[in-house]
């Protein structure tokens, strides 16, 4: 059975080019997509087929020349006959002494419109907790300081043994109005000021953070790239982010001999996703923070950052409700990945500074 025949029985579509921009092979699920039939396809330039634009080709010969292959997520074709939203994988098919000859176009379905609904799930639910917040903050948080305030009169009143009981009362009205204080949160609106952010910066103030606090019993990895230009959001929002992904992170690893947890940032070309007024926007720097813990339970993987949703037993299920607000307040993304297997890992897409 020939190579040819395998090729074409793959779901996905298939294109493969050479130097010239020519299409060599093209599968029966890319004429489908595309709409035209290889007999019409074969031995034309790809410029010339509707729906691969100046800027498409142009990464097509970025990848020839330099042998990186490209991903792009949510990437528009815009069709005769219609528009299909896809993600697209250009990679170079290197032959012996490195040389690249051919290049390879696999096109699949694409999640952005997925991705959007999520988002607008996530901001829904912060949405409705700010409600919530707003009426916690007001209806408890003044009752509470009355009751702190007559516990501490009342504790030079009462007798040594009982004394024990107002400082009881004191230490939960603390905790309550600090949970209060992490629940307000929702009720802000956007980022104001936005900035450029050296991402590495930050992530080295988190670790710096996290080493001397909550995750003295985690080994630390880091894989940057130092080439990154700046990300354009709020140093104490993405401080306030990352921390809270790396305290998920260190709670899960608790009692784990050999505790990791992994920093990772990259450059991924052609990341896009939608906003809700269907704007497409680019979000090409990817930062990942992952560990190699028990992973999360499939059941609440879909729910994961609604307010209140935790794998813990004693969580309270506010940590990563508070990074997809703040995400979703800067403009960002920020999802689990479902493909890693070896724990969790949680990715970051950011803006760039387009003024750096």
């Amino acid at each position: 059975m020939s190579e040819i025949h395998y090729l074409n029985s793959i779901p996905s579509a298939l294109m493969v080019l050479d130097q010239a921009l020519v299409i060599r092979y093209i599968n029966p699920a890319a004429e489908m997509l595309i709409g035209i039939s290889a007999q019409a396809a074969l031995e034309r330039s790809l410029p010339t087929i509707a729906g691969f634009d100046a800027e498409l080709c142009g990464l097509c010969q970025r990848v020839l020349s330099t042998g990186q292959s490209i991903s792009l997520f949510d990437h528009t074709l815009r069709l005769p006959m219609n528009y299909r939203d896809v993600t697209l994988h250009l990679s170079p098919v290197i032959v012996e002494n490195a040389l690249v000859t051919e290049l390879l176009i696999t096109i699949e379905k694409s999640e952005g419109r997925e991705r959007v609904v999520s988002q607008e799930l996530k901001q829904e639910a912060s949405r409705a907790a700010g409600v919530m917040a707003a009426m916690l903050a007001h209806e408890v948080k003044n009752p509470l300081a009355g009751i702190r305030g007559a516990a501490q009169l009342l504790r030079d009143e009462v007798s040594h043994e009982h004394q024990g009981l107002t400082e009881l009362i004191c230490m939960e009205t603390d905790r309550i109005s600090n949970l209060l204080s992490q629940v307000e949160i929702f009720d802000a609106s956007g980022v104001e000021h936005k900035q450029s952010v050296n991402i590495h910066e930050v992530l080295q103030y988190v670790l710096s953070i996290a080493k001397s606090g909550f995750a003295q019993h985690v080994t630390f990895k880091e894989r940057y790239d130092p080439s990154l230009p700046a990300v354009i959001g709020h140093r104490d929002l993405l401080v306030q982010l990352l921390l809270n992904l790396v305290k998920n992170s260190a709670e899960a690893l608790s009692g784990n001999e050999n505790a990791t947890i992994t920093f990772t940032t990259s450059y991924r070309s052609g990341y896009h996703t939608r906003s809700p007024s269907e704007q497409r926007v680019s979000l090409p720097i990817m930062v990942t923070v992952e560990d190699n813990g028990v992973g999360i339970p499939e059941a609440i993987r879909a729910r994961l950052f609604e307010p209140f949703v935790s794998s813990k037993e004693d969580g309270r299920g506010l940590g990563l409700a508070i990074v997809a607000k703040i995400a979703s307040d800067l403009g960002a993304v920020v999802e689990l990945d479902p493909e890693y297997s070896r724990g969790t890992r949680f990715v970051l897409w950011l803006p760039v500074d387009s003024k750096g």
